[in-house]
């Protein structure tokens, strides 16, 4: 079984991969045509068009390209409104294709892998909605475009009764609504999201078996209160789920669910006995086989360990429980026993562990099945009444309310949510192999004692660990955070050090908590020991916000000062007032082990007054290790290039990290040949709009015979050295050496070693 279901993936994957759009290959901006797939997405500033691509132009010719673009359409309220079209609606854009790789760092979450589960091809941006027009509506209605106008007509009502402030869009207890009722969570405002996942409460607004239990359950009250069979109420609800699925527009989560359930109606309807395992596991067959990509997805992994551990567990557990009333028993054990199932693969792929869960969820579960069932009965009450709509609308408003102030509740007890590592897979595979001996029958006497305890043990060990063992070289690694810069310093033994966090200018995108957090986190690291901010530019400084907020930081270091506000006082108050923090200039040097790190600009002044921070004020670094040596020039130009070739520091380096990410008023040739570096490392972002790193960079790099390795092209780049030689590794090598778009040469393979002395 397990062979086929490889054999069934690898051609899945071959079949992804010789998809012409994935592999359709254009420089700049190209003109997309085809249809809207579903319901354009909300963001807070952007939206999101699935487009069923039937033509491509490039370089003024027009082909045949078949395949599913996601794209990208950035949204300000106060100059547009947003895209507005229903699902089969002709659409005509132009826009720059991306690939599916995003961020490409070690171990990390495969988005390319994710687009596949969901059925996309390529990813696409473009700068303004100006660029994407609504073509030719259908042919003909369709049942897919009637049920886009449906959802869209209930987004309208939401947006025109719950308006933000400043009366355009939604307000954030309209994004509330439209997250239970309609599966969209793009518009939640940030601190919503982030007490979601404090609390552990995010499961409750992503539309999955939850959401269908409580769906199910209003339906059969309304099927007993009318006294319909239940023949003919299981075949009803059938027929409900299938236009639920089609209105949520058949999101993965919604997908599962709905499977699962029809499973077991289908069952009941053909056998009296019906193994609610057996229905689980055909679900399962039938997901699988359709999309093999699929269980590689946390929601997948997370649906099916759940639904098995409190269907598993929770028949002995409320056996042995005395019945509490208002069902808090079984209440109580569905979170605890869906706990057990979901809680190492949260820890694993989201690197929490909250334990405020098992408390709010007795009294968020009903909440939100009140919302719910308020909200379905509102809508069709509005769009009959909309006279009368207020009143309820404000109800359904003070039941969110109600739901927030849930959410707080355990506000004053910060110790019951908690970041972790991840966990590596043997303490998984532990965990649940000893959870799976609970279920053997006792032997002899104790032996359900000692097996309780070998779970236990195994949670505490991913609460606490893992433990992350001594680094026997220095190792450097350039961190792939697309247009920003970010770098992780291993030294021999234990410390480490970050210098910058990286950040994407204009974009609510949390770099620091999406990207270089996990990074971290798989490395098995709780504290960072120096945390380096290079100046206070968003692409270096935002990330660094979340990093403060989700580690241990046992110093910073700072250059020249710069003033307390936005970003920089936002990075204070994460730090809090116990870090301490340093300045730094030329002449500063120290050592961690056998490294000398030594800081080789700006000038120390003393009584530099805070100003608005500029590249040319970066620090620069250098570091050594025996016979190698990297030097860092963060975003300096030229003008400090030449001040530190006018000045007595010692510049030669085995790596230069280039300046400015590769701008053409950088890495000058009189630097490279001071420094003469074996490797010039880049950080930029993948099609980025500055067009850096600058051929002409490159050029000077490959005239003073340096290897060029930069994360737009390569992913994450990892050196790891003893002093005498350093190997290299690249996140996002092919296995075949690939060609250099900008120079033609042949780039190296994934893991290459330079013998230094």
């Amino acid at each position: 079984m397990a062979a086929c279901g490889a054999a069934r993936l690898a051609l899945h994957d071959r079949a992804y991969r010789a998809n012409a759009l994935h592999r359709f290959d254009a420089a700049g901006y190209v003109e997309v045509a085809g249809r809207l797939a579903r319901s354009p997405g909300r963001d807070l500033d952007r939206d999101v068009l699935f487009i069923d691509v039937r033509t491509v132009r490039a370089g003024g010719e027009e082909r045949t390209v078949r395949g599913r673009l996601q794209l990208s359409v950035p949204f300000a309220r106060d100059k547009r409104p947003r895209f507005d079209g229903l699902a089969g609606d002709g659409v005509r854009a132009s826009v720059r294709l991306g690939s599916g790789a995003s961020f490409r760092n070690f171990g990390a979450f495969s988005y390319e892998r994710y687009l596949q589960g969901i059925g996309v091809h390529r990813r696409a941006s473009t700068k303004t909605a100006l660029l994407v027009e609504r073509a030719a509506p259908p042919p003909r209605p369709s049942a897919r475009g009637l049920i886009s106008g449906v959802r869209r007509s209930i987004q309208a009502e939401l947006e025109r009764r719950f308006p933000a402030p400043d009366g355009r869009d939604i307000s954030p207890t309209g994004a509330v609504l439209e997250a239970l009722l309609l599966g969209e969570d793009g518009r939640l405002d940030e601190a919503t999201v982030e007490t979601l996942r404090v609390t552990g409460l995010y499961h409750l607004f992503a539309i999955s078996g939850g959401h269908i239990a409580i769906v199910a359950g209003l339906l059969f009250a309304l099927f007993r209160l009318v006294r319909l069979s239940r023949r003919a109420s299981s075949l009803a609800l059938g027929a409900f789920l299938v236009f639920y699925t089609l209105l949520v527009e058949g999101s993965p989560s919604v997908l599962r669910a709905t499977l699962m359930t029809l499973a077991v109606l289908a069952g009941r309807l053909l056998w009296k006995d019906v193994h609610i395992l057996n229905t689980i596991a055909a679900s399962a067959f039938v997901l699988l086989l359709a999309n093999p990509s699929s269980l590689f997805d946390a929601g997948f992994q997370l649906t099916y360990a759940a639904t098995l551990t409190i269907v598993l567990f929770t028949p002995p557990l409320l056996r042995r429980l005395p019945r509490l009333p208002f069902k808090l028993t079984e209440l109580a054990l569905l979170s605890v026993t869906a706990s057990l199932g979901a809680g190492p693969i949260v820890a694993r792929s989201f690197n929490r562990v909250s334990l405020s869960s098992l408390l709010l969820n007795l009294a968020a579960v009903p909440l939100v099945g009140l919302i719910m069932g308020a909200g379905y009965a509102y809508l069709p009450f509005a769009a009959l009444f909309p006279a009368l709509a207020a009143g309820p609308a404000a109800g359904l408003g003070f039941l969110v309310e109600v739901f927030r102030r849930v959410a707080h509740a355990l506000d004053a007890f910060p110790f019951l949510s908690f970041r972790v590592p991840t966990p590596p897979p043997a303490l998984l595979a532990g965990y649940f192999a000893s959870l799976g001996l609970l279920l053997v029958r006792p032997r002899f006497r104790g032996q359900r004692q000692a097996a309780a305890a070998l779970p236990l043990a195994f949670a505490l060990a991913i609460a606490a660990g893992p433990f992350r063992p001594a680094s026997p070289g220095l190792q450097v690694t350039l961190i792939d955070v697309g247009q920003g810069e970010s770098i992780l310093v291993e030294f021999p033994g234990r410390r480490v050090m970050l210098i910058d966090g990286g950040g994407l200018v204009g974009s609510s995108f949390d770099v620091g908590e999406r990207v270089v957090s996990p990074v971290l986190w798989r490395k098995g690291l709780r504290r960072i020991d120096t945390l380096v901010l290079t100046h206070a530019h968003p692409d270096h400084l935002s990330g660094l916000v979340a990093v403060a907020r989700n580690f241990k930081i046992g110093e910073v270091w700072e250059g020249l000062p710069a003033p307390d506000e936005g970003l920089v006082a936002a990075f204070g108050r994460a730090l809090g007032p116990k870090v301490p923090r340093r300045r730094v200039g030329r002449g500063d040097a120290v050592r961690e082990g056998r490294v000398v790190i030594e800081v080789l600009h700006p000038p120390p002044d003393p009584a530099a007054a805070p100003a608005p921070p500029a590249n040319e004020g970066s620090l620069v670094l250098r570091m050594a290790l025996g016979s190698v040596s990297f030097l860092f020039m963060a975003d300096t130009g030229r003008p400090t290039e030449l001040a530190l070739l006018r000045s007595d520091v010692r510049l030669g380096a085995t790596v230069l990290k280039a300046g400015h990410h590769g701008s053409a008023a950088s890495t000058s040739a009189e630097l490279l040949a001071a420094v003469r570096p074996r490797l010039v490392l880049v950080s930029a972002g993948e099609g980025n709009s500055y067009g850096f790193p600058s051929p002409a960079v490159l050029a000077r790099c490959r005239e003073a015979e340096a290897e060029v390795l930069r994360t737009d092209l390569d992913g994450a780049v990892e050196l790891r050295t003893d002093g005498r030689r350093l190997s290299v590794r690249r996140a996002g090598a092919s296995p075949r050496p690939a060609k250099d778009p900008d120079s033609g040469l042949t780039r190296p393979t994934k893991s290459v070693i330079i013998a230094v002395d």
